[in-house]
């Protein structure tokens, strides 16, 4: 297995970066982040932590920020129905501490949040995640990332009442959020209301 890579960044897109090791490009898939911070670093010296993927006609080099991001992408992929797809999903848009809480408290509504991920895939990834989890990331490794309760919110509640009704995660978030942040003073009964009112007329 290769551990990592260092090299020079040539490019970096939205899942994308071409790193130059020895006058080779090797092109690296990664969570689909929009990182300035990564940008900021083109045509520099930087190392990957990586996870070789080999299928019958490919060989595809998974790159991540973090050796913990690439555990839990390595864990991830030992649910039953996550590859790596899904698993990159989650990374777009959860830190390693934001997925672990999320997992422990059985947030179905934040992790519906990633493309693809459903209520019932949800419900799986916890299930699978929750015992192994705590045994497989330490307390010392989630200090890289700021670990914070997702807690209950009214975002969170109404997001999973429209995933049980078949909505996307990401769809149902975005119009809930947007509804929330637009009219602070309605109940979740109202809220609920106005955003099935909305994704309607779509």
């Amino acid at each position: 297995m290769i551990d990592y890579l260092k090299g020079t960044l040539l490019t970096v897109s939205a899942g994308k970066a071409v790193l130059e090791i020895g006058g080779v490009g090797l092109s690296l898939d990664m969570p689909p982040v929009d990182d300035p911070e990564i940008r900021a670093r083109m045509g520099q010296e930087v190392t990957f932590y990586t996870r070789l993927v080999i299928k019958e006609e490919e060989i595809l080099i998974y790159a991540f920020r973090t050796a913990e991001e690439r555990k839990l992408f390595n864990l991830i992929l030992t649910v039953s129905g996550f590859g790596p797809r899904l698993a990159l999903s989650l990374l777009a848009i959860f830190s390693v501490s934001e997925l672990y809480v999320a997992v422990l408290e059985e947030n179905v509504a934040q992790l519906c949040r990633a493309h693809g991920v459903g209520r019932k895939a949800a419900q799986r990834l916890i299930l699978e995640l929750k015992e192994k989890l705590p045994r497989v990331i330490s307390t010392e490794e989630l200090a890289a990332g700021s670990v914070s309760s997702t807690g209950c919110s009214v975002v969170d509640d109404i997001t999973e009442a429209l995933c049980s009704l078949g909505y996307s995660g990401t769809e149902a978030y975005t119009a809930v959020k947007r509804a929330v942040d637009h009219n602070k003073d309605l109940s979740r009964e109202e809220l609920l209301k106005l955003v099935l009112k909305n994704m309607a007329n779509k």
